[in-house]
């Protein structure tokens, strides 16, 4: 009876210590941390901005499997504001369809409870006009502009803007936002240490 006692103990907390280290290895995605190299930003999608400067950005990993890179730009490297113009620079690692991005950012939203299902179908709408399919080593680059809008970039060029304070404070949110799924990334492209 002893050893079948010990038998489960040990089964169970080796099932409990597998199972923890996992979902600390998904629901964290690593961050890296150090010194970033920040590409300089698409002439492009700064037309009519404030001069900016690169305050942080890393790389998300998960699952091992390295997504992106992302950088955060703001007006003269001040501490980040939604409420001023700024700049999200991703560049991918994978290939992903607009389809595929949009839905990931409907799925984002709504974990973190910003927008509801019938202005989704619009938002979504929106993204797939303005998203194109990224491959491995393209670039899409997002721009909250002073008036709230959104422009988005596609490896410089221009893709379209979506008119809607709304959609740009939930879209950003997605790793701008303290519900941010990816607290470390946010981390990094706040310029916070992890």
């Amino acid at each position: 009876m002893l050893d079948s006692t010990r038998w489960f103990a040990r089964r169970t907390f080796t099932r409990f210590f597998a199972t923890t280290a996992m979902l600390l290895f998904v629901e964290m995605p690593h961050a890296q941390t150090g010194t970033v190299t920040m590409p300089a930003l698409p002439e492009s999608a700064t037309a009519g901005m404030p001069a900016l400067k690169a305050i942080g950005g890393g790389l998300l990993r998960i699952l091992g499997f390295r997504i992106y890179n992302a950088y955060l730009w703001t007006p003269g490297g001040a501490s980040f504001d939604h409420r001023k113009p700024y700049v999200l620079d991703i560049h991918y690692l994978r290939d992903f369809t607009a389809k595929q991005l949009a839905e990931r950012s409907i799925d984002e939203m709504r974990d973190q409870g910003v927008g509801h299902d019938g202005v989704y179908r619009k938002w979504i709408a929106e993204m797939q006009r303005v998203f194109a399919d990224v491959k491995e080593g393209d670039r899409l680059t997002g721009v909250a502009t002073a008036a709230r809008t959104a422009k988005f970039f596609y490896n410089g060029t221009f893709r379209g803007e979506i008119a809607d304070a709304d959609f740009t404070d939930a879209f950003f949110g997605i790793w701008l936002s303290e519900k941010s799924s990816q607290p470390r990334m946010r981390n990094q492209l706040l310029g916070k240490p992890d």
